[in-house]
C-alpha cells in the first residue's frame, strides 16, 4: 500500500484534464474519516497541519482492494469544499450538505468525461507495475 495509485492511470488522468482545460491539482495526500460525516475545526485544523490537502471519505478500502488483487487503480477526487471552513477567513464557512451537492452537480459532467476519455485512450496492452507483469 505504499503506492496505492497506478502512476500510468495517474499520467493519463492528468493529459487528459489538461487538454479538457480543467483545473486539476497534479499531486496531494488523502486523509480518509470515517463519514458519513463533516470534521470538526480541530480535525481540519490538524488535517491540515499534517499536510493532507483532502479529507475524504471513499479512498478505503477501494484502493487496498484494488492494490491487494493487482488492479490498477487511480484517485479523482472532485472537490467540493474547505472542510470545516478557513481560519480567519470569513468568506469561507465550513461546509454543509447542500453545499456539496451543488458543487458536484455542477462538475459532475466535468468528471464523467473525463473518465470516459480515459476509458477511450486505454490500451489494452498497458503495462505498469500494479498488476504484477513486472513493468
Amino acid at each position: 500500500m505504499a503506492y496505492p495509485y497506478c502512476p500510468g492511470l495517474r499520467k493519463l488522468a492528468i493529459e487528459i484534464a489538461e487538454s479538457k482545460g480543467l483545473t486539476i491539482h497534479k499531486r496531494g495526500t488523502v486523509v480518509v474519516i470515517q463519514g458519513p460525516r463533516f470534521s470538526t475545526k480541530a480535525e481540519s485544523r490538524w488535517f491540515s497541519s499534517m499536510g493532507w490537502e483532502v479529507v475524504s471519505m471513499t479512498q478505503y478500502p477501494e484502493a487496498a482492494l484494488a492494490r491487494e488483487l493487482g488492479l490498477c487503480y487511480v484517485n479523482i477526487s472532485l472537490i467540493t469544499d474547505y472542510d470545516a471552513g478557513l481560519e480567519g477567513r470569513d468568506d469561507i464557512k465550513p461546509v454543509t450538505s447542500d453545499e456539496v451537492l451543488r458543487v458536484f452537480k455542477e462538475n459532475t459532467d466535468r468528471v464523467k468525461d473525463l473518465i470516459l476519455a480515459m476509458v477511450t485512450r486505454l490500451d489494452t496492452e498497458f503495462r505498469c507495475t500494479c498488476g504484477g507483469n513486472g513493468q
